[in-house]
């Protein structure tokens, strides 16, 4: 009769951990990798905003960045990013930093709105726009190939660091968070509204753990300020973003209803675009994030609108210039911008 061969106990062991493994799901896995970033990260202060001093004296050339911390030449391609709807990839500098480089439209609009958000007070990610880049070795990319010339220069990319003292962490709901009905997180949401950013979803926002040489604070930043500067509006509708005849076309304030603000912003999937409705994750997410955008009060409002009331027409334009937008862009998005700071500090 024949008989299975005794296995050692090393081997039982072995079988029984990677069995374990395997049945461990993809969720939990991810739970697991949550609750373990909550004890490293355990203690770390929530922050949203920061008093930015003098507004006027802000530096909306670099933003959160500076002529210090940009990147250098050569770039080493590394691996391509292939998340999101932007074509992107990651780099090394010259000092070994890591960047992930974005492609397309959204590069000019983000390193503009980045500029904006940060210039009163807000936290945001650095952002350094290059009409053209040579990138070492640079693939064939799956994405953004009108973007590359040749076998290795890109145009028109924003730059984004990776940095050592940085960690990244989970995102955060516009309706859950540690400021919920604060002045602060509501004059963050006005400014997406301002920028016409379509696409604020609770996706897009990250918490970064920052190291403050006793642990970290948790800064709560819009990771994600490309789908801007355009038409908001849902799927299927005539969102766009970096288009200044679109952002010219759109109203900003429409009222005041009980007390709360009433602005030209609805997102919600339209048209061809409610065909998301069969996957209720992503259309209920989309409806969510439309109603986080209501009920501003006009006191908050009015709170971020004297903010960016500070910002002078010429760090409007550094903003703009960073990101080297032509001059007759660059000063129809200065009017346009200021128009709307207006229409808040008269609220």
């Amino acid at each position: 009769m024949y008989s299975l061969p005794r296995l050692s106990n090393r081997v039982v062991l072995l079988l029984a951990v990677l069995l374990i493994f395997s049945a461990t799901s993809p969720a939990q896995r991810e739970k697991n990798q949550q609750e373990k970033e909550k004890t490293k990260f355990r203690g770390a202060r929530p922050l949203l905003w920061r008093d930015p001093g003098d507004v006027a004296k802000r530096d909306l050339r670099y933003g959160p960045g500076s002529p210090a911390l940009a990147p250098v030449a050569p770039f080493q391609f590394v691996e391509e990013d292939k998340s999101g709807e932007s074509p992107k990839f990651e780099v090394t500098d010259a000092r070994k930093v890591k960047w992930v480089v974005k492609l397309g439209e959204e590069a000019q609009s983000e390193t503009v709105s980045t500029r904006l958000v940060w210039g009163v007070g807000y936290f945001t990610e650095e952002a350094y726009y290059y009409d053209r880049a040579t990138i070492r070795n640079l693939p064939k990319l799956s994405r953004g190939r009108r973007f590359v010339e040749g076998n290795s220069i890109v145009r028109g990319a924003r730059f984004e660091p990776r940095r050592n003292n940085i960690e990244r962490g989970p995102s955060w709901d516009w309706d859950k968070n540690p400021f919920a009905d604060s002045r602060e997180l509501e004059g963050l949401k006005v400014i997406m509204i301002l920028l016409n950013n379509f696409d604020a979803r609770a996706e897009n926002n990250r918490v970064f753990y920052v190291r403050n040489g006793r642990g970290f604070d948790a800064h709560y930043v819009v990771s994600d300020l490309g789908a801007t500067l355009g038409r908001a509006g849902g799927l299927g509708g005539t969102r766009t973003k970096n288009n200044l005849a679109d952002f010219l076309s759109t109203r900003f304030v429409l009222g005041v209803d009980d007390g709360a603000v009433k602005f030209d912003y609805d997102t919600r999937p339209t048209k061809l675009g409610m065909l998301t409705v069969v996957y209720p994750p992503y259309y209920l997410g989309e409806v969510k994030k439309e109603k986080s955008m209501r009920g501003i009060p006009v006191e908050h409002a009015r709170w971020i609108g004297l903010l960016l009331s500070r910002l002078t027409d010429e760090q409007l334009r550094d903003s703009f210039e960073a990101a080297n937008y032509r001059a007759g862009t660059r000063e129809s998005f200065v009017r346009s911008l200021r128009e709307r700071i207006n229409q808040l500090t008269q609220l």
